[in-house]
């Protein structure tokens, strides 16, 4: 799926001016300090927004082009926003069923709504109104709802924003369940790096109105641009089982371990996912010119390294490694960087601390 966008718009001081095409699948990320022009961006694509000139192309229905406007209820986007805006006089049953009684005839059902009961955990609240929610309950409902609309594109603009760090540690699998689940290609609009490293496969950063670069995640991570945000790393790891409350993880023939979710130590042959997204900050990883034996740190991973970004403090520097096909990147002091007598295609060993790693 691919959505091609030709789009400018000028309101002040304010200018957008996009011209990309964005692969849809999984979940893409659109990044950038607030003011930059994603809800913009994210508006004008559900056609929330009108825009003189804008061409909007969603695989191959025309969205938007001269005359030419398809409007927002006819767009089969499903749309959730940083408040649930359920209707309050409404129990979670009726809001969730509310725009699947309306489908127009004809629309393939691909999602029910007891598969979107099951997959977002939401029987036991089915009875409840909206007030008796906790926030990331409002928001599991938001998604079932718009789920059920059977939307070709989901777009979530800063759906975590207004909650609170248990709400968002709540909400987060239920994100990644339904990416995994429903196929559905989405957009996610966020300023939060760490929400948009826990959930997306493609990134979209955006600086001053304009789309600055796109990839995949792993690769747009080692943006020096990104740095300020808060160096940090995507890692895929494949998981073996669980011993001494640890996930046993290997990257290749390199093994890992950190400390097993709760919920899988404490029911007893829990499953576990063979596939572990890893995120690792850059200030966490030490490099060693050897393999330390008398150390704490279990985690001593081969890599090599590729090169080396600037940091945000004049003191210090990224180093840009390969472990095993997949990048990552320490933050280091330019003097140990001088000290190691560190260069391009040197082979070293990562030092990462179990706890680090998320």
């Amino acid at each position: 799926m691919t959505l091609a966008l030709q789009l400018t718009v000028k309101r002040g001081a304010f200018s957008l001016q996009v011209e990309h095409s964005l692969p849809l699948q999984g979940i893409t990320a659109l990044f950038g300090r607030s003011g930059c022009g994603k809800t913009t961006l994210l508006r004008a694509i559900a056609g929330l927004d009108r825009h003189a000139d804008a061409q909007i192309r969603f695989n191959d229905t025309v969205w938007q082009q001269g005359k030419h406007f398809v409007p927002v209820h006819q767009r089969r986007i499903g749309m959730v926003f940083q408040e649930s805006s359920l209707l309050p006089h409404l129990s979670v049953e009726q809001n969730l069923l509310y725009g699947y009684r309306r489908l127009v005839k004809g629309i393939t059902v691909s999602m029910l709504p007891e598969q979107v009961i099951e997959l977002l955990a939401l029987k036991p609240l089915l009875k409840q109104h909206p007030e008796q929610l906790s926030g990331g309950q409002r928001q599991r409902v938001a998604l079932g709802r718009a789920l059920l609309s059977q939307p070709q594109l989901l777009l979530l603009d800063e759906p975590l924003a207004s909650l609170d760090q248990q709400s968002r540690s709540e909400i987060l699998p239920f994100l990644q369940r339904i990416a995994n689940h429903s196929g559905i290609p989405m957009l996610l609009v966020s300023h939060q790096l760490d929400d948009v490293v826990k959930l997306a496969d493609n990134l979209v950063l955006m600086q001053h109105g304009s789309i600055h670069s796109q990839g995949s995640l792993p690769q747009q991570l080692l943006k020096p641009e990104l740095a300020a945000s808060g160096a940090m790393s995507l890692l895929y790891a494949q998981c073996s089982g669980i011993k001494h409350h640890l996930l046993q993880l290997h990257i290749g023939q390199q093994p890992l371990q950190l400390p097993a979710p709760l919920f899988l130590t404490a029911a007893a042959g829990a499953y576990s996912p063979l596939t572990y997204r890893l995120r690792i900050q850059a200030r966490d990883i030490a490099l060693s010119l050897t393999k330390l034996n008398d150390s704490s740190v279990s985690n001593q991973l081969q890599v090599s390294i590729t090169g080396f970004n600037p940091a945000p403090h004049p003191a210090e520097t990224l180093v840009q490694l390969n472990l095993e096909d997949q990048p990552l990147q320490a933050l280091l002091t330019k003097q140990s960087v001088e000290r190691l007598r560190l260069q391009v295609g040197q082979s070293v060993y990562a030092q990462i601390k179990a706890v680090a790693l998320d």
